[in-house]
């Protein structure tokens, strides 16, 4: 049964609705979460106020509403949430987890990491690993034989994180250490889902895994410092640029905070950079129009040379629909805060302690901002539509203080490996191959993207 307390309306302030929510639709909402919120959204409109399980939520459609909790009071919300105790118990208290003055000071120590040279010049190496993927792919394409893509971009996206971050080169044990992340990130989601589970240090199957994965990537992080505490590896990653970092008061990390910041720059760019790319193959292959367009951009730009990060600026359409690839499947599909205080949002009142629930997947496909909310549009990011949008209309990366810090380098990445992959082949989906957007920690491929290879 539903009450209405105001009515909704998206051409002017939001206005909150409050909606009755059966505790039989919990299992309902565990199994697809995606469909819920859009749901939620189309029937109940931008500012929506409900019980689940015990807690008080409020769930945010507009883009003036979620800057308010991400930019104009993010100080009051705090990222105490399952979503992000759970993934702590991978990253410990890293960048993507932790909260207040402990994060400031971290962010601050490997914000220079990220200067945007240091991300170009990491370009040629991000094509190297491009490139030794595609060599990869000639045996594939003598026999036909398709791929999955969604595998091959996640081996090359460690492979490419496991070079700026850590100084290692990956490849050999790609496959291993790809299963390992989502063996991890597969128990994450499988206990945001569940009101009551038992500890992690019960020995069930489903915890032994986690428990492996997880040794796998503490020793991988252990030995990288200590390669680079005896200037073995390369002086110019991520890591060595974290080890000399201090804070304020002249204090370097300590060992545990530089371990659960490796480990979740490690996950978050892996993952998230793969689930992009993914997504971005699978709508080319749906869109020949569009594909043909980009085609004629990258031939024009690159006459056939290797693409660098000096052509990314000239390569508009290539941004356009990297731009549009992630509207429509953001990695990040739902981003969640607690009220640490009482709030009022637009004259309703945030009580202490609610759960706030933004969901760029629901925002980003808003038909009051966007022209075409369900379809494959790149002209969604020309210049003059992009000036006329609400600025959180399109957050795929979060916003405010808490803006990924490693937006420029996954837009770089997915900028170098899209454009060096079109440049050789046209990827086409395998006929009758369902695809199906599964929103774990990340959106991927329910049963992958299986694909086949055209040379060009």
């Amino acid at each position: 049964m539903l009450f209405v307390m105001l009515d909704t309306a998206v051409s002017h302030t939001p206005t909150l609705k409050a909606v009755n929510l059966s505790p039989l639709r919990i299992p309902e909402i565990q199994r697809n979460p995606l469909g819920f919120l859009q749901q939620n959204a189309a029937e109940h409109g931008d500012f929506i106020h409900y019980p689940l399980g015990l807690w008080e939520v409020f769930q945010l459609n507009h883009p003036d509403l979620i800057e308010h909790v991400l930019v104009t009071n993010q100080q009051n919300y705090s990222k105490n949430t399952v979503q992000y105790n759970t993934l702590a118990k991978i990253t410990g208290r890293g960048l993507l987890t932790s909260d207040g003055r402990f994060w400031r000071r971290q962010r601050r120590m490997i914000q220079p990491a990220f200067h945007r040279q240091r991300v170009l010049a990491w370009g040629q190496m991000m094509l190297q690993a491009t490139q030794n993927m595609l060599a990869g792919w000639e045996t594939a394409v003598h026999t036909n034989q398709p791929l999955d893509i969604d595998e091959e971009m996640m081996a090359v996206t460690l492979n490419i994180v496991g070079e700026a971050l850590l100084g290692l080169d990956l490849q050999a044990d790609a496959s291993q250490l790809t299963h390992a992340v989502l063996t991890m990130l597969e128990y994450v989601v499988y206990r945001s889902q569940q009101p009551v589970a038992l500890p992690l240090s019960v020995p069930t199957p489903r915890h032994r895994r986690f428990h492996q994965g997880l040794r796998l990537l503490d020793e991988l992080i252990e030995q990288a410092v200590k390669n680079h505490k005896r200037g073995k590896e390369n002086p110019n990653t991520i890591l060595s640029q974290m080890l000399t970092a201090v804070d304020h008061n002249n204090q370097p990390m300590t060992k545990d905070e530089l371990r659960d910041e490796v480990i979740t720059l490690l996950i978050a760019g892996h993952e998230t950079a793969a689930s992009g790319l993914t997504w971005l193959f699978y709508l080319l292959s749906q869109n020949p129009a569009v594909e043909e367009d980009l085609l004629a951009e990258i031939d024009g730009v690159l006459n056939g040379r290797p693409p660098t990060t000096d052509d990314l600026p000239n390569l508009p359409t290539v941004q356009r629909v990297i731009a549009e690839a992630l509207r429509l499947y953001p990695p990040a599909w739902v981003i969640t805060r607690r009220a640490i205080a009482a709030d009022i949002i637009f004259g309703a009142k945030i009580s202490a302690n609610a759960l706030i629930i933004m969901s760029p997947y629901t925002t980003q496909r808003h038909p009051a901002f966007w022209e075409k909310p369900e379809q494959f549009y790149p002209d969604h990011f020309m210049p003059e539509a992009q000036k006329t949008r609400s600025r959180y209309a399109y957050f795929p990366f979060g916003g405010g203080a808490r803006l990924c810090i490693g937006d420029q380098f996954a837009k770089v990445e997915i900028g170098l490996v899209s454009a060096a992959v079109l440049q050789k082949y046209r990827l086409q989906l395998l006929p009758n191959h369902p695809v199906v957007a599964d929103p774990l920690v990340t959106i991927r491929p329910k049963h992958g993207l299986m694909m086949t290879l055209q040379r060009r």
